[in-house]
């Protein structure tokens, strides 16, 4: 049973999730980077504007203590001249106001234009005042329009350190500056995305590498998987009947059958394998019962139930085989109860169990045994149809029906490669669809 290489499916599954997962480092990365550089250059702006508000602040300090004039007068002087100072290319402040400790307005300015200053002032107004200690800067910024402002808060001293008044106000970041901010942090974000492609570029041939010796070394262990199925199937199946073709038979009729329900590629993959192996516990049953022609009596009959047990023995001891126990252990349980092992029914009968019950039954009825001959399609399917909702589920029966007449034209009663490459087909359907298939049973 040659599986399709797994190797084939290397290269683009690596390709898309490696692209994938450094898209994802990029946008990450990009973004981080974004957010840190604009944290830097706003910050850098923030320090523009506090240089700004220090050198205000100190040339008035300088016009109160120069001057015989009250503090206050000494602002007003300054803010009356229209000369805020510009800071550096950063900016310059456009609003600006001085308050005393009651909150009372001392003097402010403006420099802004009417449209600008009208919603400078509202901001203004809107932000409550606050009283920072000395040597204290209070910066955020302020969204006003499209354009951002940083609203400064410091306390204005004398030279002996004492509070005289507070000064606030809004610095708007140059045009000139705002560009220069864009340009930075766009040139940061895209050198860090394109060194991400980058080695995962550098990264991708030596991945591939690895992942193609290892998908080689899975595609042999899966064969040898797939051929110990084959061979433990086929000698229970030669020691019972002289011919593996009923092991193929009812595997198809099961796989066409999930195929027809609906069932995931993970649970086709269950059922065939557990299809394939449902008997081979019979591998411990005594030849003188295996082999009897006629009817089993009672005692004989317990000892062939004992085939159950054998065959989770045998398959629950690998770990891929392990999920075929379902079909091994439940095939013979009925759906309204009564059957063995463990008299279960319904939906407590997995599915994968539940549709081999089906299959097991149409092919004995359809096939030569020492005791009897095959029975044609309508006697085989009206036997099936007394068994419905006792021995079988009614609706995996009705589903079965609508392809049942396909399935016994095309297999019933046959053998030999044509079934065997039939299943080949199967297999290299549903065990060679990608890397999932890596995933042993727990």
């Amino acid at each position: 049973m040659k599986t399709y290489p797994l190797r084939t499916f290397v290269h683009r599954i690596l390709l898309i999730r490696l692209g994938i997962a450094a898209t994802l480092i990029a946008i990450c990365a990009g973004f981080i980077t974004y957010v840190t550089q604009e944290r830097q250059i706003r910050q850098q702006v923030a320090d523009f504007g506090r240089k700004g508000i220090v050198a205000l602040t100190d040339r008035v300090r300088d016009a109160f203590v120069d001057q015989p004039m009250h503090p206050y007068e000494a602002l007003r002087q300054i803010l009356t001249k229209g000369d805020i100072p510009v800071v550096y290319h950063a900016g310059r402040f456009v609003e600006v106001q001085f308050y005393d400790k009651t909150s009372a307005i001392i003097a402010e300015s403006s420099v802004s234009d009417d449209e600008q200053a009208i919603e400078l002032r509202h901001c203004m107004a809107s932000q409550p005042f606050v009283f920072p200690q000395p040597g204290q800067i209070q910066v955020k910024t302020i969204p006003i329009g499209r354009k951002p402002f940083l609203f400064l808060v410091m306390p204005v001293t004398d030279r002996q350190g004492a509070v005289v008044a507070y000064a606030r106000g809004f610095f708007a970041i140059s045009s000139e500056k705002t560009a220069e901010i864009r340009q930075t942090i766009i040139r940061n974000s895209i050198t860090v995305i394109a060194i991400v492609f980058l080695v995962t570029a550098l990264l991708y041939p030596v991945i591939l590498n690895l992942m193609r010796r290892i998908a080689d070394y899975s595609t042999s262990l899966l064969d040898a998987n797939l051929e110990t199925i084959s061979v433990l199937g086929s000698a229970i199946a030669r020691r019972d009947s002289d011919t593996d073709a009923h092991n193929y038979r009812v595997t198809l009729y099961a796989a066409r059958i999930g195929e027809t329900v609906g069932l995931s590629a993970s649970e086709m993959r269950t059922l065939i394998k557990g299809s394939f192996l449902h008997d081979v516990g019979k591998i411990g049953i005594p030849d003188k019962i295996l082999l009897k022609p006629g009817r089993l009596d009672e005692s004989e009959f317990k000892v062939m139930q004992t085939h159950v047990n054998h065959g989770i023995e045998i398959a629950g001891r690998c770990s891929w085989l392990r999920d075929s126990v379902d079909v091994i252990k439940y095939h013979h349980e009925k759906y309204s109860g009564g059957g063995y092992p463990d008299n279960i029914s319904g939906e407590q009968i997995p599915v994968i169990a539940r549709i081999f019950a089906i299959t097991d039954v149409f092919d004995a009825l359809t096939s030569v045994r020492p005791y009897k001959k095959p029975l044609n399609f309508e006697e085989t399917m009206e036997i099936l149809e007394q068994g419905k909702g006792t021995h079988f589920d009614p609706k995996l029966l009705d589903a079965f029906g609508t392809i049942a007449r396909s399935l016994y034209d095309r297999y019933a009663g046959h053998e030999g490669d044509e079934l065997r490459q039939e299943l080949i087909s199967f297999i290299d359907k549903y065990f060679s669809a990608g890397l999932e298939i890596l995933r042993h049973g727990s």
